[in-house]
């Protein structure tokens, strides 16, 4: 449908072209500066345009080949962040998972030590013989 559209109004843009072509027929004189010619009113208007449209599009590539360029760096930017941001993450990541098993053979060694410390009391308990109170 847009398609459609878009080929009834170039019918109509160019049709409206004609129309306004026929209408400035008269000839101008247009002075370059080093020479003077006459050509018809419509050649000049249609010249003028073509020069206008021609410097828009050059002005509007270069801008997107800049914008373009830019975008392409901020992307770069952005990859290194975040290979930087994993490595960074993954650096913590080991310096906490280092932690963390020093952490777990400490507690290890506590509860063994522990252990060791209720046996040898149940030793000391069970082996030594009751003594009578003395009065």
């Amino acid at each position: 449908m847009k398609k459609q559209w878009g080929t009834v109004l170039a019918i109509i843009l160019v049709l409206l072209i004609a129309l306004f072509a026929v209408l400035n027929v008269a000839d101008v004189p247009v002075n370059f500066g080093f020479a003077l010619v006459t050509w018809p009113l419509i050649m000049v208007i249609l010249g003028s345009l073509f020069i206008g449209a021609l410097i828009t599009v050059l002005i509007a590539t270069s801008t997107a080949y800049r914008t373009k360029k830019k975008i392409k760096n901020y992307e770069s930017d952005l990859s290194n962040a975040e290979e930087t941001k994993q490595q960074e993450l993954k650096q913590v990541r080991e310096e906490y998972e280092h932690k963390i098993t020093e952490k777990d053979e400490k507690i290890i060694e506590q509860a063994n030590k522990i252990d060791s410390l209720e046996k040898e009391l149940v030793e000391r308990m069970t082996s030594k013989t009751p003594t009578p109170p003395t009065l």
